[in-house]
């Protein structure tokens, strides 16, 4: 909150301060888990427009994190969920690495019934941004910046830039 002076300030003046408010919490790398981040996401988000977009978004980045990282593997793995309330909205979620690099791929990839490769083609398409940082040695930081004011059921936006 840095210098900000609340002293004698309101309930609400104090909650919505204009310091972005920021989150972060570690999981272990189970399944199980990717609802526990999800569901703690949804609780801070409960009531905004953006609220189900977020819960998507941790549940597609912190399943991949278990499904295709080292996070997913054996007793010490873990995942990492940081959420920023802020407009946009920033979720991203940290894994421990190996396996390759997370990719978009491209619309139609694996023809209609593919299950494969839908989760962050879905959120590309959701995002104001979409990156990724790290290496498969180190971990990998996936990120979306979301709307605050977007619903899911909103029509499309125009594509994002993805960066990483």
């Amino acid at each position: 909150m840095g210098n900000t002076k609340l002293i004698g300030a309101t309930a609400n003046e104090w909650l919505w301060t204009s310091a972005k408010m920021r989150w972060r919490r570690v999981y272990a790398g189970r399944a199980d888990q990717v609802r526990a981040a999800r569901e703690f996401a949804e609780a801070l988000f409960a009531g905004m427009p953006c609220v189900d977009i977020v819960a998507l978004a941790v549940s597609e980045l912190a399943a991949n994190a278990v499904r295709h990282t080292r996070s997913g593997e054996g007793a010490d793995g873990w995942f990492g969920l940081e959420v920023v309330c802020d407009n946009p909205v920033y979720v991203a979620v940290t894994d421990m690495g190996g396996h390759g690099i997370p990719t978009v791929l491209p619309e139609g990839y694996g023809g209609s019934y593919s299950e494969e490769g839908r989760g962050l083609r879905m959120l590309y398409e959701l995002a104001l941004m979409f990156g990724v940082h790290g290496s498969s040695t180190l971990g990998h930081t996936v990120w979306v910046d979301i709307d605050i004011n977007r619903k899911l059921d909103q029509d499309a936006q125009p594509p994002v830039q993805l960066v990483s």
